[in-house]
């Protein structure tokens, strides 16, 4: 198919917006989807069996207050108080905020839509003509005051507080062209639907909003409904309109439902996968793969020590024989690390970070920053200052326990392989202190408390106490340097004297005082998105870079319940198009508009997860859970799916963006062998990976598995994360690394090669990385950078 964005820009032109259509045709279309509120119910947290339940997820916050207010309104609306009844109405949509509600405590709404709702059914004489009063003036004097009809914030409050105004439906219908211009087809199909579902008597021709459905539909690869649309168009035209829909329609099908959609969604992977590690990196030469491996440089740190002095001297080994070099760093301690890396299978939680022709390496207690050119020890920049590794309170109270219970020889409780020392949970379990990105040329790294000096023996950071209700909330810092320099740009929350902290610093602050951030932050319009825990409450807080991380706005999400979750797993938020997606790992997903912070809808999805044996132990009734599924929480955008990765979760769910109904679902070991960390998609296709095995999910099959799920690598066990390229699937296999084509060969994997690799430590494989030239690769406290072994 030859097709291009300046036809389908041809094409919105034509559907320009004709104002004073007659809107008799409008109304014969409207559904009016019938939901009532209902308060949250108190949950559950597990039954009688030991597993979890559709209800043993966090609770969500409604407003009983907001919903007493609407019953108010109601019973003004019967007296025929119209206008009292609109004041009320309107004082929910202003204050609805963060507030939800739902009709089946599985999805959940803002509470604004109810309201949109109950003006909807109202019709002219029974309400609706007394609110638009004020309300058609409020929306006028937004745009008057953006002093631009296509002012995207304006029309976006228009349609969040007004939308049910006289404006209103053009106000969506704009801003639906906005969206597409944008290639937020999800987006734009959003507001054209809330104008056909809900609006009452639009204004702006159905035949228009119908055309350009269509063609969101057609370029999320959904033929069938996209046909479905443009016939609705054709019993809304008039003669003049018809060669444009015959103009669409032979758009859509030459598509032949993949055509249009396949290349939007080819849009949709990374350049090179950084924050989330959901991306393309770059395609290696063939030759790699011919030929052993070695590692040619390396840099390396201390893996009990935090002494600077210990740290900074140590230079890079680089060149072709460095193996007894190499051998020399490695401490007794280094190597009893090693074995259990091996013993219990474990994999680096650290990440490497490629900008500009460098690479970013964080040590246990900062970052170091080198050119990918692997040849020199010259560090380019690195930060002035030290932080100290800070454990969650939920596993330092874990930790406690497991010391108090094993000091009389007893065996180990819970997970007897999960790491139990601190170096080893930094290292090989706690993804959120290692999460840092790059975003705009601003480097934002997690960072523990900060120093200058530390003592000659560095104490055992483990208190003594005991909580048996202790929440994964944690205490760090998220700190901003300039990229190319490694200037400090600002630190949350900010460094005070000890004036400033025995005062009363909390009170009204533009700038976080306190909390733990759960992952690094991601770009949207100019601000920087970042999720936050504050003694086991979840929030989204954007800040303005340009302000020394000044908060925006800030969404409360939900509550951890007394089962917990996985301690570990960052809160890796996503966005694409005008949609921001959240998991929290506790049992609901959201999706939340990135301007505003509001929620769109909560989707509760079942939990997966097995008793805690150590509360018991100690005589306590406490149910708490362990989970472990997904190594992370993380939302992936695909067309108008949005693919559900939960680490309280054992199976991948694929919800509707904008309904929230489940599309698809498939669990993490539908064979012989499980996966447990997202590889990316490309070209329609989903790839995840475990320790023994990858699997391939076609996409726009709704989710049906190619290839993959049985045992792989030869009874061996991959011991790092592996590497998606559009040239094949890369994954680190014992001492060797492995190169799977992408499509496999007759429904099974396809291997192209594999060759040994050799480290020099003793230590396998972990977590690959491309930079279009080589490998390189994230074991644990080392950086290796991949070259021809010496025959």
């Amino acid at each position: 198919m030859n097709c291009d964005f300046r036809l389908i820009r041809m094409l919105l032109f034509m559907t320009v917006i004709m104002v004073g259509v007659s809107s008799t045709a409008a109304r014969a279309q409207i559904a009016e989807p019938q939901m009532i509120i209902r308060r949250d119910a108190r949950f559950e947290n597990i039954d009688t069996s030991g597993q979890s339940i559709l209800n043993s997820g966090a609770t969500l916050k409604t407003d009983p207050e907001l919903e007493a207010i609407l019953e108010k309104a109601e019973r003004f609306r019967q007296e025929k108080q119209y206008g009292i009844a609109s004041k009320l109405w309107q004082s929910v949509l202003e204050r609805s905020g963060d507030a939800l509600y739902s009709s089946d405590d599985s999805i959940y709404y803002s509470l604004s839509q109810r309201v949109e709702q109950i003006l909807a059914e109202l019709g002219p004489e029974g309400g609706l003509d007394a609110w638009r009063i004020t309300a058609d003036a409020s929306a006028r004097e937004l745009l008057a005051e953006a002093g631009d009809p296509f002012d995207e914030r304006a029309l976006q409050q228009i349609v969040r507080n007004f939308f049910m105004s006289t404006p209103g439906d053009d106000a969506a219908l704009t801003l639906s062209s906005i969206y597409m211009d944008q290639h937020d087809f999800v987006g734009a199909y959003r507001m054209l639907r809330k104008i056909v579902e809900s609006y009452p008597d639009p204004t702006v021709p159905l035949v228009d909003v119908y055309t350009r459905m269509a063609l969101c539909q057609a370029m999320m690869a959904e033929q069938k409904d996209a046909l479905a649309a443009i016939e609705n168009a054709r019993q809304l035209a008039s003669d003049s309109d018809l060669f444009r829909l015959d103009e669409v329609q032979a758009l859509i099908d030459s598509g032949n439902g993949q055509g249009l959609g396949r290349r939007v969604q080819e849009g949709f992977t990374m350049a090179l996968a950084n924050r989330n590690r959901i991306g393309l990196m770059p395609a290696l030469p063939a030759r790699l793969m011919e030929v052993d491996q070695q590692a040619v440089w390396q840099y390396y740190f201390d893996t009990v020590t935090q002494r600077w002095s210990d740290i900074k001297n140590i230079k890079p080994i680089f060149g072709q024989d460095i193996s007894e070099t190499v051998a020399d760093t490695v401490t007794a301690k280094e190597r009893a690390m090693i074995d259990k890396w091996r013993q219990n299978r474990w994999r680096p939680k650290g990440e490497l970070l490629f900008e500009n022709g460098r690479v970013h390496f964080k040590t246990s207690v900062d970052l170091t920053v080198w050119d990918e050119g692997a040849d020199s020890d010259q560090v380019v920049w690195r930060p002035l200052w030290r932080n100290e590794y800070q454990l969650d309170d939920h596993t330092r109270t874990m930790l406690n326990f497991r010391r108090q219970w094993q000091r009389g020889n007893r065996p180990a409780l819970d997970d007897s392989t999960a790491p139990d020392q601190s170096h080893e949970i930094q290292l090989f379990a706690d993804g959120v202190a290692s999460q840092w990105s790059i975003e705009d040329g601003i480097l934002y790294t997690i960072e523990g408390k900060r120093f200058d000096t530390v003592p000659e023996n560095v104490p055992d950071r483990l208190n003594a106490g005991f909580d048996f209700y202790s929440r994964r909330s944690r205490s760090n810092q998220l700190t901003a340097y300039d990229s190319a320099t490694g200037r400090l740009l600002w630190t949350l929350p900010p460094i005070r004297s000890e004036e400033d902290v025995d005062g009363n610093a909390e009170i009204e602050s533009p700038w976080i005082q306190s909390g733990g951030f759960m992952s690094a932050p991601i770009h949207y319009g100019g601000l920087a998105i970042v999720p936050i825990n504050h003694g086991g409450a979840i929030s989204v807080v954007a800040l303005d870079p340009k302000q020394d991380g000044r908060t925006v706005w800030k969404s409360y999400l939900c509550d951890e319940t007394e089962n917990g979750a996985n301690p570990w797993s960052p809160v890796n938020l996503s966005v694409d198009g005008s949609d921001l997606f959240a998991s929290c790992g506790l049992g609901v997903v959201f999706i939340i508009d990135p301007v505003t912070g509001l929620i769109r809808f909560a989707k509760r999805y079942q939990r997966d997860g097995t008793p805690k044996t150590t509360f018991s132990r100690f005589g306590r009734g406490v149910q708490q859970m362990n989970y472990t599924s997904w190594s992370t929480d993380t939302i992936v955008a695909f067309g108008r799916q949005m693919i559900c990765f939960s680490s309280d979760a054992k199976h991948i769910e694929a919800h509707d963006r904008n309904s929230g109904e489940l599309i698809w679902r498939s669990d993490i070991k539908p064979l012989e062998a499980e996966v447990d960390y997202l590889l990316g998609q490309y070209d329609g296709v989903l790839y995840a990976a475990g320790r023994e095995t990858i699997l391939a999910f076609d996409l726009q099959q709704e989710g049906r598995m190619i290839w993959g799920g049985n045992r792989m690598f030869d009874g061996q066990t991959s011991y790092g994360r592996g590497m998606l390229t559009s040239d094949g699937i890369y994954v680190p296999v014992a001492d060797s690394i492995h190169k799977y084509s992408l499509t496999g060969k007759n429904g099974k994997p396809e291997l192209l090669g594999d060759v040994a690799v050799e480290l020099g430590t003793g230590a396998p494989v972990g977590n690959l990385y491309s930079d279009g030239r080589k490998i390189w690769v994230q074991g644990a406290n080392r950086v290796y950078a991949l070259g021809p072994a010496q025959q």
